[in-house]
Protein backbone atom coordinates (compact mmCIF):
# COMPACT_ATOMS: atom_id res chain seq x y z
CA UNK A 1 0.00 0.00 0.00
CA UNK A 2 1.29 3.99 -1.03
CA UNK A 3 -0.27 6.95 -0.27
CA UNK A 4 -0.96 9.34 -3.55
CA UNK A 5 -1.51 13.00 -3.72
CA UNK A 6 -3.71 13.58 -6.67
CA UNK A 7 -2.18 16.68 -8.99
CA UNK A 8 -4.80 16.71 -11.24
CA UNK A 9 -9.18 15.75 -11.06
CA UNK A 10 -10.57 17.03 -14.55
CA UNK A 11 -12.74 16.14 -16.69
CA UNK A 12 -11.76 16.62 -21.11
CA UNK A 13 -14.41 16.59 -23.60
CA UNK A 14 -13.17 16.18 -27.33
CA UNK A 15 -11.49 18.08 -29.11
CA UNK A 16 -9.29 19.10 -25.76
CA UNK A 17 -5.76 20.18 -25.17
CA UNK A 18 -3.18 17.72 -24.64
CA UNK A 19 -2.03 16.94 -20.92
CA UNK A 20 1.49 15.86 -20.39
CA UNK A 21 2.76 14.02 -17.10
CA UNK A 22 6.08 14.06 -16.50
CA UNK A 23 8.17 12.29 -13.67
CA UNK A 24 9.46 15.51 -11.74
CA UNK A 25 6.26 16.72 -10.80
CA UNK A 26 4.25 13.52 -10.10
CA UNK A 27 4.97 10.70 -12.25
CA UNK A 28 2.77 8.77 -14.84
CA UNK A 29 -0.02 7.71 -12.62
CA UNK A 30 -3.23 8.05 -14.30
CA UNK A 31 -6.96 6.77 -14.33
CA UNK A 32 -9.03 6.98 -17.31
CA UNK A 33 -12.97 6.69 -16.55
CA UNK A 34 -15.12 7.07 -20.05
CA UNK A 35 -18.59 8.01 -19.60
CA UNK A 36 -19.19 7.26 -23.38
CA UNK A 37 -17.45 4.76 -25.85
CA UNK A 38 -13.91 6.80 -26.26
CA UNK A 39 -10.51 5.29 -27.21
CA UNK A 40 -7.23 7.21 -25.28
CA UNK A 41 -3.93 7.50 -26.93
CA UNK A 42 -0.90 7.61 -24.26
CA UNK A 43 1.66 8.73 -25.60
CA UNK A 44 4.81 7.13 -23.31
CA UNK A 45 8.01 7.88 -23.66
CA UNK A 46 10.80 6.33 -23.34
CA UNK A 47 7.57 3.17 -23.13
CA UNK A 48 7.30 0.57 -20.73
CA UNK A 49 10.35 -2.08 -20.76
CA UNK A 50 10.37 -4.47 -17.91
CA UNK A 51 13.91 -5.66 -18.57
CA UNK A 52 14.75 -1.91 -18.69
CA UNK A 53 12.95 -1.38 -15.28
CA UNK A 54 10.19 0.71 -16.85
CA UNK A 55 7.14 -1.33 -15.46
CA UNK A 56 3.44 -0.56 -15.83
CA UNK A 57 2.08 -1.24 -12.39
CA UNK A 58 -2.09 -1.21 -11.57
CA UNK A 59 -3.32 0.04 -8.92
CA UNK A 60 -7.11 -0.43 -6.99
CA UNK A 61 -7.31 3.01 -5.43
CA UNK A 62 -8.85 3.45 -1.72
CA UNK A 63 -10.73 6.58 -0.07
CA UNK A 64 -8.23 8.41 2.11
CA UNK A 65 -10.37 6.98 5.37
CA UNK A 66 -8.50 3.75 4.91
CA UNK A 67 -5.18 5.06 6.01
CA UNK A 68 -3.95 3.86 9.53
CA UNK A 69 -3.92 6.42 12.16
CA UNK A 70 0.06 7.69 12.11
CA UNK A 71 -0.44 8.39 7.87
CA UNK A 72 -3.33 10.01 8.25
CA UNK A 73 -2.20 11.96 10.73
CA UNK A 74 0.93 13.29 8.61
CA UNK A 75 -1.95 14.57 6.08
CA UNK A 76 -3.09 18.47 7.22
CA UNK A 77 -7.08 17.92 7.87
CA UNK A 78 -8.12 20.25 4.79
CA UNK A 79 -6.03 18.46 2.05
CA UNK A 80 -6.93 14.56 2.89
CA UNK A 81 -9.46 14.40 -0.10
CA UNK A 82 -6.46 15.31 -2.18
CA UNK A 83 -5.08 11.84 -0.94
CA UNK A 84 -5.70 7.96 -1.78
CA UNK A 85 -4.68 5.08 -0.97
CA UNK A 86 -3.20 2.37 -3.50
CA UNK A 87 -3.30 -1.01 -3.57
CA UNK A 88 -1.18 -2.85 -6.37
CA UNK A 89 -3.17 -5.46 -8.31
CA UNK A 90 -3.08 -7.79 -11.28
CA UNK A 91 -4.00 -5.65 -14.85
CA UNK A 92 -7.82 -5.57 -15.04
CA UNK A 93 -9.25 -7.93 -17.34
CA UNK A 94 -11.47 -5.82 -19.56
CA UNK A 95 -8.02 -3.55 -20.06
CA UNK A 96 -6.66 -3.47 -23.92
CA UNK A 97 -3.41 -2.27 -24.85
CA UNK A 98 -2.38 -2.44 -28.70
CA UNK A 99 0.97 -1.16 -28.71
CA UNK A 100 3.13 0.43 -32.05
CA UNK A 101 5.68 2.86 -32.51
CA UNK A 102 5.76 6.28 -32.21
CA UNK A 103 6.43 8.37 -35.36
CA UNK A 104 5.00 11.63 -34.83
CA UNK A 105 7.02 14.94 -34.33
CA UNK A 106 9.60 14.96 -31.56
CA UNK A 107 7.88 15.52 -28.13
CA UNK A 108 10.34 17.63 -25.49
CA UNK A 109 9.08 19.53 -22.44
CA UNK A 110 8.51 22.82 -24.31
CA UNK A 111 6.33 21.48 -26.90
Amino acid sequence: MRMAKVKVNSEFTAPCETSMLYPANGGNMHCFTAVTACAVLDVLGPPYSDPEGRHCTYYRDLPFTSFSVDAASSVPREEREDYARLQEREIPEDFNVVGIPYRGPIITRDN
